[in-house]
């Protein structure tokens, strides 16, 4: 009979330890896609106008990343589907590196 207790006594410890990811899953979290990053002097800044192509020194079919909240989570390629743009989610970082990129 210790033994169906003992049972008993680690599925409550298991429960206890597994966390509650259900209370959180509804925060809203602020997801982007990066395209591309360029540094440019503000005179050149300063120059822009409509109609002017900001070089991001990347080729068109490169993948980019995808953030949550500032943070890369994943990486992917540009789809045009129906007139609209849209990713595709081509690999997802490993949730160790996720970890460490926040320290």
């Amino acid at each position: 009979m210790s033994d169906a207790n003992d049972t008993n006594t680690d599925i409550d410890q298991q429960d206890i330890a597994r966390p509650n990811l259900d209370a959180i899953m509804h925060v809203p979290l602020e997801v982007s896609v990066e395209l591309g990053r360029v540094e440019m002097p503000l005179h050149a800044v300063a120059r822009l106008n409509r109609g002017t192509v900001v070089d991001l020194k990347k080729d068109a079919d490169a993948e980019v990343e995808i953030l949550a909240n500032g943070q890369v989570f994943a990486r992917g390629e540009v789809v045009s589907a129906d007139g609209k743009l849209g990713v595709r989610i081509v690999d997802i970082v490993p949730s160790g590196e996720r970890i460490r990129s926040l320290s």
